[in-house]
Formats: structure tokens, C-alpha cells, sequence
């Protein structure tokens, strides 16, 4: 267990430090998402959404930095947006990818809150994260908008796919796939959402 968390310390220290490195100004940061209003308006809605209301989200980072991913969640509630992701949009984060990434860091803020610190561990809060971004894409849906979801189920689906086990994403995706929960999803987005 102490090893465990002596992990999931050192894992989260790397990412501060390789962030603090190159955290923009928040000014510029807010910026970059204010010009992407239009290409992004749906991730540009959810973003200023939480960050007027998700009490989780103490403080909205911002990084601009090739080779690392989209977005980071620490323990103290802290959000880290790699703008990259904003500016110089990637293969297979359109809109919607976008979205369903910021939800599964929110799902990391709740996991974070709702587990004591003994019992964390990478794989379970990769599986909570993902559960967390389903449920709200999900949430979308119901309003209408079944995008997110069918986008977050499809990428899901692709990356539980991958052989790297050393990746808790990869290791959390393989197990929640098989779950009840996920196949609870995909038979929403089948009967519910138009392909």
C-alpha cells in the first residue's frame, strides 16, 4: 500500500513539475479558450460552466506543451489544460473528445475527494474518472446532444484495446469495458442516440 502511494506521489510530482515548467500565464490561457469559442463551442460551454460552478476545481492551470496529453487532475483540486490541445487541434480530439477529457478530470477531483488517500491507486482512479466523464456526457445526451457520449464509449472502447498494461488507463478501460455499467451506456447511446 505505502509503495502504492509512494507511486501515485512521485507520478504526480513528475506532472507538477514537468507543468510548472511550462505553465502559461492564466490571462493568456483564458484567452486561447476565448478565441476558441467558436471552433469548440460545445468544450468552450462545459469549461466556463465549471469554472463558475464545480466547486471541486480550485484552480484552472494552464500549459502549453507537444507530446504530453490534454488535460492533468491533482489531488488538490487543481485542473491542467494543455492549450496545445486548443490551439493546434490534434487527430481524434474534435469538440467532443474534448469534453469527455475535461469531465474525466473532474472524475479524478471526485475520486480524489470520495476515497481516503490509503486506498488510491492509479487503475481506480483512471476507472473512476472514465465512469465520471460517461455519466455526465450521458447526462448530455439526455438533452439532446449524444455526441460526447458516443465519442467517449468509441475511444474508451479503442484505448481498452491496447497492450500496455503499465498504463492505468489502459489497465482501468480493459476491466470497466466488461462491467455491466459500460454495456449500461452503450445500450443507452444503441437505443437512445441516432449513429
Amino acid at each position: 500500500m505505502k509503495s502504492t502511494l509512494l507511486i501515485i506521489s512521485a507520478i504526480m510530482i513528475s506532472f507538477s513539475a514537468f507543468a510548472q515548467r511550462d505553465t502559461i500565464a492564466s490571462s493568456t490561457g483564458y484567452h486561447i479558450i476565448e478565441q476558441a469559442r467558436q471552433r469548440f463551442p460545445k468544450f468552450y460551454r462545459e469549461f466556463q460552466y465549471i469554472k463558475a460552478n464545480d466547486r471541486l476545481v480550485k484552480k484552472i492551470r494552464f500549459v502549453q506543451q507537444q507530446g504530453i496529453g490534454p488535460a492533468f487532475a491533482s489531488p488538490k483540486g487543481e485542473i491542467t489544460v494543455n492549450v496545445e490541445f486548443i490551439q493546434t487541434p490534434k487527430p481524434n480530439f474534435d469538440d467532443n473528445r474534448l469534453i469527455v477529457v475535461l469531465y474525466h478530470e473532474i472524475g479524478h477531483l471526485h475520486y480524489y475527494l470520495n476515497t481516503k488517500q490509503s486506498n488510491w491507486n492509479p487503475e481506480d482512479s483512471e476507472k473512476a474518472a472514465f465512469e465520471y466523464s460517461l455519466a455526465r456526457t450521458k447526462d448530455m445526451a439526455e438533452k439532446g446532444d449524444c455526441l460526447p457520449l458516443q465519442t467517449g464509449l468509441k475511444f474508451m472502447k479503442l484505448r481498452s484495446e491496447g497492450t500496455n498494461l503499465q498504463d492505468a488507463h489502459v489497465s482501468a478501460l480493459k476491466r470497466m469495458v466488461k462491467e455491466p455499467l459500460y454495456a449500461a451506456y452503450v445500450m443507452y447511446a444503441v437505443e437512445k442516440c441516432k449513429p
